[in-house]
């Protein structure tokens, strides 16, 4: 049996290769597949049998690409959250393994790998459609004693202070919203929305001018302006700039 891993943690897809080789020594790993970007050109002529695949990717989720490619390879989804899990089931999904993989359960999708023989005219339409994700369009905030819509698009940044969270729309106004940044990110449009660092995720609409900062870093100006300085961190830097030149 060959394989590919699209993964985009190094050390998850190294973790999942090592288990793989230890149940199956005979089956062969193509390659880890970082991003949605490095997937797709190997996999549209894909020799494979089955695909191991990561849910949510730095540059998007990947059934974005498995619905441009019309994958029909067997898929095996990896993942940290389990929002898709029982949709994925009801729609004949090959398996569904929650991060961090017991060996028990990898053993057990494994089995049904063998089970099962390549399917040629999968259809899998049905399940990209009910596992793509859908965005937040709007949040319902508390203005005075009265309740605003605002349309996601309209708000040029979000921003963490204290325990508290907030939105700052087009005109510079600021809401208190009742989420953590890090949930914020997964319900938002990631090819409009970056989280730059552990305070902010911006807009790409409202980024108004980029800053030379040290260490390799960027300082971002957005308009209107942000409450503190806005410094991509280290960590995000590399994904920040291909974010930027619309490579994620």
């Amino acid at each position: 049996m060959k394989f590919w891993i699209l993964e985009d943690e190094a050390f998850a897809a190294q973790a999942l290769m090592d288990k793989v080789n230890k149940l199956k020594p005979d089956w062969l790993c193509l390659g880890i597949l970082p991003s949605l970007k490095s997937a797709r050109a190997q996999l549209i002529n894909s020799q494979a049998d089955f695909l191991f695949v990561d849910i949510h990717l730095g540059d998007g989720h990947s059934f974005e690409l498995l619905e441009e490619l019309d994958i029909q390879l067997p898929l095996i989804f990896t993942t940290a959250y389990d929002q898709y899990a029982l949709k994925a089931f009801q729609l004949n999904s090959l398996d569904y393994l929650l991060k961090p993989i017991q060996e028990d359960e990898l053993q057990r999708a494994l089995h049904k790998v063998e089970l099962r023989e390549k399917e040629q005219n999968k259809d899998w339409s049905q399940l990209l459609a009910d596992l793509k994700p859908n965005y937040k369009e709007r949040f319902l905030v508390s203005s005075g004693e009265r309740l605003r819509s605002i349309n996601s698009e309209s708000i040029a940044f979000f921003y963490a202070s204290g325990k508290h969270c907030f939105l700052c729309d087009e005109l510079g106004r600021q809401y208190l919203v009742d989420f953590k940044l890090k949930d914020l990110i997964e319900k938002l449009d990631p090819k409009i929305f970056f989280q730059i660092n552990r305070q902010f995720i911006v807009n790409l609409n409202f980024i108004e001018e980029l800053q030379p900062y040290s260490k390799s870093r960027v300082k971002i100006i957005c308009k209107p302006a942000l409450p503190e300085e806005g410094v991509v961190s280290v960590e995000r830097s590399g994904k920040f700039k291909a974010w930027l030149e619309g490579e994620l």
